[in-house]
């Protein structure tokens, strides 16, 4: 995704940051019985490296199953002091698609 958003960033005129990085890799959130599952299996298998800019944030991402993923990203990115973030998936793969 990273090569994804920064050819994006660039067609849109904006300024890449790079700050999210999984830390671990974990079973695919459509596999989880349920959000509880879904949001324990990503607890602590993402970080931020690096500045956070205060500026609003467009967070990309490739597949979303659960949405926990987003919702985490966008969590960390808020509480490192960034602006607004905007969510784009390209696909939505889990239930309620």
């Amino acid at each position: 995704m990273p090569n994804l958003a920064r050819r994006l960033a660039k067609a849109l005129e904006l300024p890449f940051h790079g700050v999210l990085a999984k830390t671990a890799n974990r079973p695919e959130q459509k596999t989880m019985a349920n959000s509880n599952q879904q949001a324990q299996n990503l607890d602590g298998s993402l970080q931020l490296e690096g500045k956070v800019p205060p500026a609003p944030v467009l967070l990309v991402d490739d597949m979303v199953d659960s949405r926990w993923t987003l919702t985490v990203a966008a969590w960390l990115l808020r509480s490192a002091g960034s602006g607004d973030v905007f969510p784009l998936a390209l696909a939505l793969t889990g239930p309620g698609k």
